[in-house]
């Protein structure tokens, strides 16, 4: 970890700006490069950086094509699998705001949040709870997205919403958190100057894909400079990951 220096006021936010554009900035300069690695003791999958950036730009297309437009909501009601981050960014590409939910939200928890945020589709993976009435897009139907043409970034004003997330905070109730495009921004500073992270490092990350800590932490933080991320398989147990962060030359354990 670097020590933090003062280097004087870190530059604004550029305008326009789209946080999915600024995270796949490095996407086509390290094409061929593994973006992530799911690993466990049976053996890893991976995804370049050329194919995630098609996967997201496909789901965004998908999305537009069944209806939905710049500022709409769509809840995601996914498990533990790479589709959450891949639709999450496909979201935010093309100007959808994604509310990410915990899987472990009952079905009448999530109709609480449905009625507040109003989204026009649900991401919903059969097995995670959530009400029968939302219009929702299967696991299989995003899969066939990820193939469809790219959509174009869609740039606008860093201050306009980009993704909410629920939070029980200090009340006990689930409240909204609004979330700008400039968000992803501000943690150029933490990337730099608390991580040290850069292009040659893989992370390593202990949490699921569809735990909003690893978005930040695990995932966007090491696309946005062009590293890899490495994130262990659903019920690997925690005695393993130190070793695996020795097998799979991991530079930094988030």
């Amino acid at each position: 970890m670097k020590a933090i220096q003062n280097t004087g006021p870190f530059a604004p936010c550029p305008a326009p700006f789209n946080l999915a554009a600024h995270v796949l900035g490095q996407a086509e300069r390290v094409a061929d490069k593994d973006a992530l690695v799911q690993i466990s003791d049976t053996g890893n999958t991976s995804l370049t950086y050329d194919a995630l950036r098609r996967s997201v730009l496909g789901i965004g297309t998908g999305l537009s094509e069944r209806g939905m437009e710049p500022g709409d909501r769509v809840l995601m009601r996914l498990g533990n699998t790479v589709d959450f981050p891949l639709a999450y960014l496909g979201a935010i590409a093309v100007g959808i705001v994604p509310v990410p939910t915990s899987s472990a939200l009952t079905e009448t928890e999530v109709a609480a949040i449905a009625a507040q945020i109003k989204p026009k589709l649900t991401l919903r993976d059969p097995d995670v709870a959530c009400p029968e009435t939302l219009p929702s897009i299967s696991p299989a139907e995003l899969d066939q997205m990820k193939r469809a043409p790219a959509a174009s970034y869609d740039m606008g004003d860093p201050n306009r919403l980009a993704y909410m997330i629920y939070t029980s905070g200090t009340s006990g109730r689930p409240r909204a958190v609004m979330h700008a495009h400039r968000a992803i921004w501000a943690r150029r500073m933490m990337i730099d100057d608390w991580y040290g992270l850069d292009p040659a490092d893989r992370m390593l990350h202990a949490g699921a894909f569809n735990w909003t800590y690893t978005l930040g932490t695990g995932l966007m933080d090491p696309w946005t400079v062009g590293a890899t991320a490495l994130i262990p398989a659903p019920r690997t147990p925690p005695e393993a990951l130190l070793r695996m962060l020795a097998d799979h030359r991991a530079t930094i354990f988030a």
